[in-house]
C-alpha cells in the first residue's frame, strides 16, 4: 500500500514522472515483458497466412461452370482484358494507312520515256548524213552551226508531220535531242584559189575584166568521217530521266485523294535524300497537276548545275527534257494492305497488357458462376504464381520469419518512440501508455485479419480510429507514430499493398494532427471527417496516378474510404469512455466534465468553506491563463485549482477565510495547528478517491503545496521552545513535490491569490514584488526540480499572475452621497420625471 506521501509511477496523460533511482524499468517487469511477448504472438500470427496447399483441377476451367470458389491468398497482378483490348484498338487507330510505290508503274512510265528517247537516237544517222551533205554543198561563207540548225529543224519539221511522231514533243524541245556536238562535226576543207590570168588584152579599144575562179571543196566521203557526239542530248536524258524518276518515287497521287489525314509512304527503291518511309498528310503528297511543277523544279535545280559544265543556258536543257517526260507523270501510291495488316499488328503488340490488382482473399472465380475469358486469365495467372513455388514449405518459414522481424522492428520503434517524442528517457513512459498502444495494434489487426474474409481490401478498417483515439487519451506525436506503425502491419497483413499504406496513413495523420485540444466530443467528430476527406483525396491521388478513377474498382474504394468515416465517427466517441476507465487516463473530455461546479463536490464546497469556494475559483481563472501562457495544459490547471482545497470542508473552521472572528489556532500548540493545516491534502485525496476524481486532480491535490513550511506555526514554536528541539519536518506539508507544469503553477497561484491579500494598500509594484518573492521562495526551496519548468517560463508565469492579480484587486471611483450634496448645484433646475 502506497501513502499519501510516498511518490510511485503515475498512470494518465499527466502522469508525474518519477525519478529512475525509485523506478524499475517498465519492460523490465515479468509480468510487462509477458504482455509485450503475448502481443508479439498476436501481431505475428494475425500477420501471417499459409498459403495454399490445393490444386485447381484444369478440367474445372473447360467447364462452362466453376465447380469450386477460387479466392486468392495473396496481393498479385494480372491483365486486364477489356483494358487491354481497348488499348490496343486505340493503339491501331493511331496507324496512319500505308502506300507504297508501286514500282512496276514507275519503270513502265520511266521505259515509255527511254522508247520516246530510242526513237530519235535513231535519228541520228540521217541527222549525220544530212549535215555531211549540207557541209558538201556549203561554201565558205556559211557557218557550220548554222547548217547544223538549219539540217536538224528541217528533219525534226519531216518528221513531226509525220503519224509516228505525234505523240513526241513539239519541234522547238526535239531540236536540242538530235544536235551535235560542235566538236564532232567534220573540218571543212576547201581547194586554194585558181592564179589570176593575165589582163586581157584589149581588143577592138574594149578592156575585158578578170574572172574568179571557181574554189571546189574538198570532197568528203561519209565512211571516211567518225559518227557524230551527241553528249548534250546524252546529259538531257539522263537529267530527264533521274528527274522523273526522283518525282515519280517521290509520290504521286489522284485527285481524288484529299484531306489532312495523316498516310505513310512506303519507297523500295531510293533517290538522293528520299527515306524508305515518311509520314506526311496525303494533302501534302502531290497530285498528277502538283506533280508537274515539283518535276519541273527538279529539272531546273539539276540542269543548272550540269548546265555550268556543258558551258550552255539551263533553261534550253529544261525546256527540252521537260515536254519528253512530263507525259509520263502518273499517280504512283497504292495501298499497302499486306503491310498495313503488319503494322496494325505490330502496333497492338507494342502496347503491354494493361495490368489490374487483385488483392488478398479477393474471389476471382465464384462458385457455381460461369467462366469468363477475364477470370480463366486471373486464375491462370494466379495458378501460374504457385506453380513457381518450388518449395511451399519454405515459403511458409520465410513468411513466417518475415512477419517475426516486421513484428520486432515496429514493436521497438514504438518502445522507442514513446520515450524520445515525450522529451523524457526511453524507459520512464508509463506502463498504462505501452499496454493501451499494444491493445489498440492487436485488436486493429485481428478485425483487420476478420474482415479480409469479408473485404478483401482493407480500405474499410478504421486505423484512422485508433490515431485519434490515442492522441485523446495520450499525445498527438505518439498517436503519429502509432498510426504510422499500425497502417504499415495492415499493408503487410493485406499482402504488403502500398496504397493501403499510403491511404490509411494519410487519413490517421491527418485525424491526430486536427485533435491537438479536444474541448468538445464534436472535435472528434471533425477529426474523423477531416481524416475521410483527406483518405478520399489520398485515394483519388492513387487512382488518377493508375489511370483508373473512372474504373468499377476506383469507385468501390472510394466509397469503402468513406464508410471507413463513418466507422471512425462512431468508433471514437464509443470506445474513447471504457479505455479511460480501463487504462485510468483522464482527458480534457473528462476534465470538462468535472470542471462543472453543480458536481456534488462543489456544492459542497461552496457549502462548508464559502470562502474557499471562492478562492479556488479564482485561482482556477490565474492557473488556467499562467498555464495557458506557457504551453501547459490550462484546463488542468484550472480543474485541479477547483478541487485543490476540498480537504478543507472536513474541519473549515482551522483555515483563516472561513473563520468568523474566533480563531481556534488561539488554543493549539503551534504543532498541532500546523498538523491540523497540513492534514487538509490528506484529507482532500482521501476525499477525492472516495468521490472517484481523476488521477491528475488527486495529484493537483497532493501537490499544490509541495514539501513546503508552514513558516507561520513554525516560527511560533521557535519562539515558544528555546532549546532548538523543533523538528522541522513536523511543519512542512507531506508532499509530493509537483511532478508537472501544472501542478507547479497551481502552487505559484495558491501562495499568490492567498498571499496578496495581506498586502495594505496594494498596487503594481508591491504585487509584482510579492509575487517574485512568492516564486523565489519555492525556487529555493527547490519546489519545482521534477516540474520540468524552465526559468524562461517562470518569468512568463510572473508576468501572467502580476497582471491578473493586479486587474482582480482594481480599486473604482467613489460615488458621493445624495443627502450630503443635495445643498450643491443649486443653480440646477429639476426636470419633471428625472433628476
Amino acid at each position: 500500500m502506497i501513502g499519501f506521501g510516498q511518490r510511485k509511477p503515475r498512470v494518465g496523460r499527466f502522469a508525474q514522472r518519477v525519478p529512475e533511482a525509485k523506478q524499475r524499468t517498465p519492460l523490465r517487469r515479468p509480468a510487462q515483458m509477458l504482455v509485450v511477448l503475448v502481443a508479439y504472438v498476436i501481431i505475428v500470427a494475425a500477420l501471417t497466412r499459409l498459403p495454399e496447399s490445393e490444386k485447381m483441377l484444369v478440367a474445372d476451367m473447360d467447364a462452362p461452370i466453376a465447380s469450386t470458389e477460387i479466392r486468392t491468398a495473396f496481393y498479385f497482378e494480372a491483365p486486364n482484358l477489356k483494358a487491354t483490348q481497348q488499348a490496343r484498338e486505340e493503339a491501331r487507330e493511331k496507324v496512319p494507312p500505308h502506300y507504297r510505290i508501286d514500282q512496276d508503274l514507275v519503270n513502265r512510265q520511266l521505259s515509255i520515256v527511254r522508247n520516246r528517247i530510242t526513237r530519235i537516237r535513231e535519228q541520228r544517222p540521217a541527222i549525220q548524213n544530212a549535215i555531211l551533205e549540207t557541209l558538201r554543198q556549203s561554201d565558205s561563207t556559211q557557218r557550220a552551226e548554222d547548217i547544223v540548225q538549219t539540217v536538224v529543224a528541217t528533219h525534226v519539221a519531216a518528221l513531226k508531220e509525220t503519224p509516228e511522231w505525234a505523240d513526241l514533243p513539239e519541234a522547238a524541245a526535239l531540236n536540242l535531242w538530235l544536235t551535235p556536238d560542235k566538236d564532232s562535226l567534220p573540218k571543212r576543207q576547201f581547194a586554194p584559189p585558181a592564179e589570176t590570168p593575165p589582163a586581157e588584152v584589149e581588143t577592138e579599144g574594149e578592156a575585158i575584166p578578170p574572172q574568179e575562179l571557181p574554189r571546189p571543196v574538198i570532197a568528203l566521203q561519209p565512211e571516211e568521217v567518225p559518227p557524230f557526239f551527241f553528249s548534250l542530248a546524252e546529259h538531257l536524258e539522263t537529267l530527264a530521266l533521274e528527274s522523273l524518276r526522283y518525282v515519280l518515287h517521290q509520290g504521286v497521287r489522284t485527285a481524288a485523294m484529299g484531306g489532312d489525314k495523316e498516310i505513310v509512304i512506303l519507297r523500295d527503291m531510293l533517290q538522293d535524300d528520299q527515306h524508305v518511309s515518311s509520314q506526311l498528310a496525303m494533302e501534302q503528297v502531290p497530285d498528277v497537276e502538283e506533280a508537274a511543277e515539283v518535276l519541273s523544279q527538279r529539272l531546273q535545280e539539276t540542269a543548272k548545275s550540269v548546265a555550268l559544265e556543258l558551258q550552255v543556258e539551263w533553261a534550253k536543257l529544261h525546256d527540252a527534257g521537260l515536254p519528253m517526260v512530263q507525259p509520263a507523270l502518273v499517280d504512283t501510291i497504292r495501298y499497302d494492305k499486306v503491310f498495313m495488316a503488319g503494322a496494325l499488328e505490330r502496333a497492338s503488340e507494342s502496347i503491354a497488357p494493361v495490368m489490374k490488382s487483385i488483392e488478398p482473399g479477393e474471389i476471382i472465380q465464384d462458385r457455381g458462376k460461369r467462366w469468363t475469358a477475364q477470370s480463366r486469365s486471373d486464375v491462370n495467372t494466379y495458378l501460374s504464381i504457385l506453380e513457381n513455388e518450388q518449395k511451399p514449405q519454405q515459403r511458409i518459414i520465410n513468411i513466417l520469419l518475415s512477419h517475426m522481424i516486421l513484428a520486432a522492428m515496429v514493436l521497438t520503434g514504438l518502445f522507442r518512440s514513446m520515450g524520445l517524442l515525450r522529451g523524457e528517457n526511453t524507459e520512464t513512459y508509463s506502463l498504462a501508455h505501452v499496454n493501451l498502444a499494444l491493445l489498440l495494434m492487436c485488436i486493429t489487426l485481428i478485425v483487420g485479419r476478420i474482415a479480409l474474409y469479408f473485404q478483401p481490401t482493407g480500405y474499410l478498417l478504421p486505423v484512422a480510429a485508433v490515431g485519434i483515439l490515442y492522441a485523446v487519451l495520450v499525445s498527438v506525436r505518439l498517436a503519429a507514430m502509432l498510426s504510422i506503425l499500425i497502417a504499415l502491419l495492415v499493408s503487410a497483413q493485406y499482402g504488403y499493398d502500398w496504397r493501403l499504406f499510403f491511404v490509411l496513413g494519410a487519413m490517421s495523420l491527418a485525424g491526430v494532427f486536427s485533435i491537438y485540444k479536444v474541448r468538445r466530443r464534436s472535435d472528434m467528430a471533425a477529426a474523423s471527417i477531416k481524416a475521410t476527406l483527406v483518405g478520399l483525396f489520398a485515394m483519388a491521388a492513387i487512382l488518377l496516378a493508375t489511370n483508373s478513377l473512372v474504373a468499377a474498382t476506383g469507385g468501390r474504394r472510394l466509397l469503402l474510404i468513406a464508410l471507413n468515416g463513418g466507422v471512425c465517427l462512431l468508433t471514437v466517441p464509443g470506445l474513447l469512455s471504457p479505455f479511460e476507465r480501463l487504462f485510468g487516463i483522464t482527458t480534457d473530455i473528462q476534465l470538462l466534465e468535472y470542471s462543472d461546479l453543480n458536481n456534488e463536490v462543489m456544492s459542497q464546497l461552496a457549502i462548508k468553506a464559502p470562502a474557499t469556494y471562492a478562492h479556488s475559483l479564482m485561482l482556477g481563472q490565474l492557473a488556467e491563463a499562467a498555464a495557458d501562457a506557457v504551453g501547459a495544459n490550462g484546463l488542468l490547471a484550472r480543474v485541479c485549482a477547483y478541487y485543490h482545497d476540498i480537504g478543507k470542508m472536513w474541519r473549515s473552521e482551522y483555515f483563516s477565510e472561513n473563520q468568523q472572528g474566533y480563531n481556534i489556532h488561539d488554543e493549539l500548540a503551534p504543532r498541532l495547528s500546523a498538523r491540523a493545516i497540513a492534514s487538509h491534502v490528506l484529507k482532500g485525496v482521501e476525499m477525492a478517491r472516495n468521490y472517484h476524481l481523476p488521477k491528475p486532480i488527486v495529484d493537483g491535490i497532493l501537490e499544490h503545496h509541495g514539501t513546503c513550511l508552514i513558516g507561520f506555526f513554525y516560527q511560533q514554536a521557535l519562539e515558544q521552545n528555546k532549546h532548538d528541539d523543533v523538528r522541522e519536518e513536523d511543519f512542512r506539508y507531506p508532499g509530493p513535490k509537483p511532478q508537472s507544469p501544472e501542478t507547479a503553477i497551481l502552487m505559484i497561484c495558491d501562495a499568490v491569490e492567498s498571499g496578496v491579500r495581506s498586502i495594505k494598500n496594494p498596487n503594481e509594484e508591491r504585487i509584482r514584488e510579492f509575487v517574485e518573492k512568492i516564486v523565489a521562495a519555492r525556487s529555493e526551496g527547490r519546489q519545482f526540480d521534477d516540474s520540468n519548468l524552465t526559468l524562461k517560463q517562470l518569468d512568463t508565469i510572473k508576468e501572467v499572475v502580476s497582471r491578473r492579480i493586479i486587474t482582480m484587486l482594481h480599486t473604482r471611483v467613489s460615488y458621493p452621497d445624495a443627502d450630503k450634496d443635495s445643498g450643491k448645484n443649486k443653480n440646477v433646475i429639476p426636470l419633471s420625471g428625472g433628476a
